[in-house]
């Protein structure tokens, strides 16, 4: 089941575009002060706009799905239907992908 997961999100992001992961932050001297206390986060509205755009419908791996994302600083919630477990899995791992320290709330139900 997860390899199937995992290849789903694979061919998820293939079909919509490679997920774009922060880039690795060059090493710094230890001994300089630390003016950076909180990690790089992607925006609300571009995390927002990247999973309006994974987990559209027209996407064949949602086919037959109607979910909706609400992010904001703290979190991400998934809400709507899915067709199958696997369904709520990818777009769990989607969401996860861009979550950044969000936390996921999965608020998705199973409709047969």
């Amino acid at each position: 089941m997860k390899k199937l997961s995992a290849l789903c999100l694979v061919a998820a992001v293939c079909w919509f575009g490679a997920v774009s992961l922060p880039a690795q932050l060059p090493t710094s001297d230890p001994n300089a002060p630390q003016t950076k206390t909180k990690a790089h986060q992607t925006s609300t509205k571009d995390v927002q706009e990247k999973l309006e755009k994974g987990l559209d419908s027209k996407n064949p791996a949602y086919a037959g799905s109607n979910i909706q994302s609400a992010v904001d600083d703290q979190t991400i919630t998934l809400s709507g239907t899915v067709t199958s477990e696997s369904q709520r899995e990818m777009a769990r791992q989607l969401a996860q992908a861009y979550a950044g320290n969000r936390k996921i709330v999965d608020r998705l139900m199973i409709s047969r």
